[in-house]
């Protein structure tokens, strides 16, 4: 995503946009909430939607973390502004259900005309949905236009995607458990949350406690979440010290461990990795958060199926030295629903299926 990077600093400089606020609330009705629908691209695994710009649909890719949205034209565009229409997700009588599609005015969305823009998203994608905290980001706009919470949930619960809900959406608010949103000055846009301590088994992960805290200077630390990174990354020293445990644990369980298959250090024989009907039999991973939560992984979100028989531990090494230690990718986040509060800063979570 390097060229993705490039090109997208280029657009924050290239492109004049429409205040957030400017966003006209639509014509027709006022809805509950709004509904997308995700799919998951099996080359990148990149989060795609669609988005239908002046009634005509736009493949982009979902960026969490992004500051703002932006789509390629070969023809150009008249105007940095749009007609977004969506489908509605209104509660009648107790029960949600989806209902016609509304139009927000004045979206403000970059445009882009070099295809180089397009390197690194996934085929047939033609820009990017910016969800990010920040007041041009897709999500703020959308809630500004319908009036809505400033909140969106991510409900990926299928292999092949799942939904996006903005606003309120069908689920119970007060099943979720919550930790409080973490700001990040050099990257105010990204969605950071306080990391306490990690835990495999009941064992501590060991390391150096300081890489969790963002550096106030240059923002370098911490953990955020991302959907364009489709495993959880960890900086070098804290992913050997978690694979080591997690492996250690494994064999004490008469887990058999095979070769590495990249981009995975970590996997294990299929036939040793006892099957329930409530998942596999495996190490448990935790991860403490403020507010004394915590975030069981369960055994889905932990492991990757690389081959008929073998099972891999989904987590990358990150790097010596990146810009945020921990970075919670797109695998990690299947089968949960998540909410990002941005209105209450905090995070909303719970899995929807447990397997």
């Amino acid at each position: 995503m390097a060229s993705y990077s490039s090109f997208f600093a280029i657009l924050l400089l290239s492109f004049f946009f429409l205040s957030a606020s400017g966003a006209q609330p639509p014509s027709s009705s006022r809805p509950s909430g709004l509904v997308f629908s995700v799919t998951i691209d099996p080359s990148t695994l990149q989060y795609l939607t669609k988005i239908s710009l002046e009634t005509v649909p736009i493949n982009v890719v979902v960026d969490l973390g992004g500051e703002s949205s932006w789509i390629y034209s070969s023809q150009g565009c008249a105007s940095t502004s749009g007609d977004v229409t969506v489908q509605s997700n209104n509660l009648k009588n107790g029960d949600w259900v989806s209902g016609p599609n509304v139009t927000a005015r004045g979206i403000s969305l970059g445009c882009e005309t070099t295809t180089g823009v397009l390197l690194g998203l996934a085929k047939g994608a033609e820009g990017i949905a910016g969800l990010g905290r920040s007041g041009l980001s897709l999500a703020s706009q959308l809630s500004a236009a319908f009036q809505l919470p400033q909140k969106f949930a991510l409900d990926l619960s299928s292999p092949s995607g799942g939904s996006m809900y903005f606003g309120n959406g069908p689920y119970p608010d007060q099943q979720l458990a919550y930790t409080p949103l973490i700001t990040n000055s050099c990257f105010p846009s990204d969605y950071f949350v306080d990391v306490k301590s990690m835990e495999i088994d009941n064992g501590n992960v060991t390391y150096d406690e300081g890489m969790l805290s963002i550096d106030n200077e240059n923002g370098v630390g911490g953990t955020k979440f991302s959907t364009l990174v489709p495993y959880t990354t960890m900086e070098t020293s804290i992913y050997k010290a978690f694979t080591s445990i997690y492996i250690n644990r494994a064999q004490a369980m008469n887990i058999s461990a095979v070769a590495p298959a990249w981009p995975f250090h970590a996997c294990f024989s299929a036939s040793t990795i006892q099957s329930r009907p409530d998942g596999l039999v495996v190490p448990k991973i935790l991860f403490r958060l403020s507010n004394n939560v915590n975030w069981m992984i369960s055994p889905g979100n932990a492991l990757k199926l690389v081959k008929k028989d073998v099972y891999c531990l989904a987590f990358v090494d990150g790097g010596s030295k990146p810009k945020t230690s921990i970075v919670i990718g797109g695998h990690q986040m299947q089968y949960n629903i998540i909410e990002f509060d941005v209105a209450r800063s905090r995070l909303g979570f719970r899995p929807r299926v447990q397997i």
